[in-house]
């Protein structure tokens, strides 16, 4: 095992568990983002198409009222008369109406015949419906004249009108084209009775209604030009959002990983020597322990001491021995095979771990280790090269051993390394 790190995959659980808090965080922002876009431009598109809807009502009441006080001129004036074209007829329920003269004469012999308002109000939507403006029709339950016999959205209002509503419309698609169709009743008033009176109607009752039809093509054209103008911008306005937080959130698990990374490395490692620090490696050698007696596998511990090291403090200072422990970990580094584990064990101690490791080859590579140190020396402040060595005490995993027993056993051979003069290697297996 290497002594960074970032080689236990235990150590990187921190940064994931917190990168997978910022992705759920973040996935959270851009759904709720997503739905209040939805919200907002639903809004705004429903507001529109009401909008417009209320413009064609608005339309259709004006409409309505202008015919309405179109007949009430035409009532007050007793009809109109028009002038007589040959496919005229007098209307036959004018002519029952005593002293009421239907066609007259001028001087100069043209003829005109009298049309009531709902004749009128026939020839105004005819010519309405030729210029494509709207379409009338005064209907009623009970008409006079049957081609005035309502049809279904027609029936439907004037039976609501008897049930006491003012008005009634809704968008119908006709064969000309979709129309808003909207209607309003007729209430029987003084000057009605002289013609509708016969049929039983009284004040006030409703004998009827009129129906305004408003081609509605251009309505639907800008209800659909808004909606496609609203899905654009909710799209690409949720696209550039999304995108904002999609690539802060990115920097940010970056930085976080890093960061997160840093902590990892400065709670685990020995800022010094840059190898695990005292409790990060006694936490893996005991994962390893543990692995080792359960499959089961060889496994040794080399436990090392600098020689005379409060010396070299002593003698040249403290930033010398600082140099020391770093020379010497380095050096013991280089030796170690990639899956060996070494930590700073004390202040001038290392405590190396060799799996799948014999007695006999731990002590081979002690003595390399021993050698490599006694080789490479320090330099002083002033130029002068010191001496290093070490002292090593191995010992061997046994069945059934924990790494109390196993350190006490390498802490006495270091001991005894120590009291035979140093600069060697001895073991307790």
């Amino acid at each position: 095992m290497k002594p960074s790190a970032s080689n236990d995959t235990g150590s990187n659980h921190p940064a994931s568990s917190s990168s997978e808090f910022v992705k759920r965080y973040v996935g959270i922002i851009s759904l709720v983002s997503t739905l209040l876009i939805i919200v907002i431009f639903w809004g705004f598109y429903s507001r529109t198409t009401k909008l417009i809807h209320d413009q064609l009502l608005h339309e259709a009441r004006a409409f309505f009222e202008e015919i309405v006080q179109t007949r009430h001129w035409i009532i007050n004036q007793k009809g109109v008369y028009v002038k007589m074209l040959p496919d005229m007829r007098a209307d036959p329920n004018l002519e029952t109406i005593p002293g009421l003269k239907t066609v007259i004469t001028d001087q100069d012999g043209e003829r005109y015949v009298l049309r009531n308002h709902a004749v009128i109000t026939r020839m105004i939507s005819a010519l309405a419906q030729k210029e494509q403006n709207f379409i009338i029709d005064i209907t009623s339950l009970n008409p006079l004249n049957p081609d005035n016999r309502p049809d279904g959205f027609e029936r439907t209002a004037l039976e609501k009108f008897e049930a006491g509503a003012a008005e009634y419309y809704q968008m119908d698609n006709a064969p000309a084209g979709p129309m808003f169709r909207y209607m309003a009743p007729l209430v029987t008033q003084k000057e009605c009775l002289l013609c509708h009176e016969s049929q039983g109607y009284k004040l006030g009752d409703i004998r009827g209604g009129i129906s305004i039809s408003v081609p509605a093509q251009r309505v639907i054209h800008e209800i659909n030009q808004a909606r496609i103008y609203t899905i654009i911008a909710a799209i690409t306005l949720l696209f550039l959002l999304l995108s904002v937080i999609i690539y802060i959130s990115h920097h940010f698990v970056k930085d976080l990983k890093k960061s997160e990374h840093l902590l990892v490395e400065l709670a685990t490692t020995d800022s010094l020597t840059g190898i695990l620090n005292r409790g990060e490696g006694i936490r893996r050698i005991q994962q390893e322990i543990s692995r080792s007696l359960r499959v089961p596998q060889p496994l040794s511990i080399i436990l090392v001491d600098i020689d005379y090291f409060k010396r070299i403090n002593d003698n040249f200072g403290h930033q010398v021995g600082d140099r020391v422990l770093q020379s010497v970990s380095a050096n013991l580094t280089s030796v170690l095979r990639n899956y060996d584990l070494i930590c700073r064990y004390g202040g001038e101690e290392f405590l190396i771990m060799l799996p799948t490791t014999e007695l006999s080859k731990a002590l081979e590579t002690a003595e390399r280790l021993r050698l490599v140190i006694a080789e490479n020396s320090t330099a002083s402040e002033d130029g002068k090269s010191i001496a290093i060595t070490i002292s090593l005490g191995v010992s061997s995993l046994q069945e059934g051993d924990s790494l109390d027993g196993l350190v006490y056993r390498a802490d006495n051979a270091l001991y005894i390394a120590k009291e035979e003069g140093r600069n060697q290697v001895q073991f307790i297996a």
